[in-house]
């Protein structure tokens, strides 16, 4: 892992994931690259102008300028803290900026963070965090906000939660969560809920195989249980286990888009109160 992406609002939403951010660079002795996107207000041309400018023209280029003083004393901090930083200034579309940023710098991860879900806005931006994680082509890792009144957790990878569905070939996705738990010496567990609205279309031991076969002579573990909702079913298995980070998979429409319910990944990202680790599977048709 040589870049790791960290798109920053510069609110206390992104506070937590900087921390994550800020651990994987360290970790990895990777380059972090800071970006912030702008995007600028619509000037108000009813406003009375000063010299040249109106006065929301001129508002907007402060803003502007806040924007890079706060991007420059973000990158001075963390140099001073001895990781390795580079800034990206944006303007246009969030989503649209940071993918497209993504795939110039090459980035190997994008760490994001979540806003809290308690207002309409805030699940306006927590579904940009989504659309970036489901369309970005390296993994997304979406740190949720902490709650106004609860401590933040500690940033830590020991328990790691492995989502499967066993039905596709998760094989390639296995093996780069395997050894990013194992560089940070965490435990590595595996969750497939049986949900009444979640049909099993292929046989479970397949899959199993195949993944016996990434993890070698580790033996495969798999804990299953039993809910009305696959959302629903890892929400309370969360919430009854520690856990440090949920990873989940995400990959291509395939043709049983009609059957596996194509907005899991979405839903877990909105609502989970711990990190999500998002990585992206090429379609597969059949086992």
């Amino acid at each position: 892992m040589k870049t790791i992406l960290f798109p920053t609002d510069f609110t206390s939403s992104a506070s937590m994931a900087l921390q994550w951010a800020k651990t994987f660079a360290a970790k990895y002795k990777a380059t972090l690259v800071l970006l912030h996107v702008h995007q600028p207000p619509l000037p108000d041309t009813t406003l009375p102008t000063v010299g040249d400018l109106g006065v929301g023209v001129a508002a907007a280029y402060d803003l502007e300028q806040i924007g890079h003083q706060q991007l420059d004393h973000l990158a001075g901090q963390l140099r001073a803290e001895g990781l390795t930083i580079d800034t990206e200034w944006r303007m246009g579309g969030i989503e649209d900026e940071i993918l497209s940023t993504a795939r110039d710098r090459n980035a190997d991860l994008i760490i994001t963070g979540r806003h809290n879900m308690s207002t309409f806005f805030d699940w306006l931006a927590g579904s940009a965090a989504t659309d970036v994680a489901l369309d970005a082509s390296c993994p997304v890792l979406v740190v949720p906000a902490p709650d106004e009144h609860e401590s933040p957790k500690p940033v830590q990878v020991n328990e790691v939660i492995f989502a499967t569905q066993l039905e596709f070939d998760e094989r390639a996705i296995l093996q780069q969560a395997t050894q990013l738990t194992a560089d940070f010496g965490g435990r590595l567990h595996f969750l497939k809920v049986n949900a009444d609205n979640q049909p099993d279309v292929f046989d479970d031991e397949q899959f199993k195989q195949q993944l016996q076969r990434t993890l070698g002579s580790d033996p495969l573990r798999v804990n299953l249980i039993h809910a009305r909702t696959v959302t629903g079913g890892l929400s309370d298995y969360l919430t009854k286990h520690e856990a440090d980070i949920l990873v989940m998979t995400t990959r291509e429409r395939g043709f049983l888009d009609g059957l596996l319910n194509p907005s899991l990944t979405k839903r877990m990202v909105l609502q989970a109160h711990l990190p999500v680790l998002v990585y992206h599977s090429a379609k597969v048709e059949t086992p």
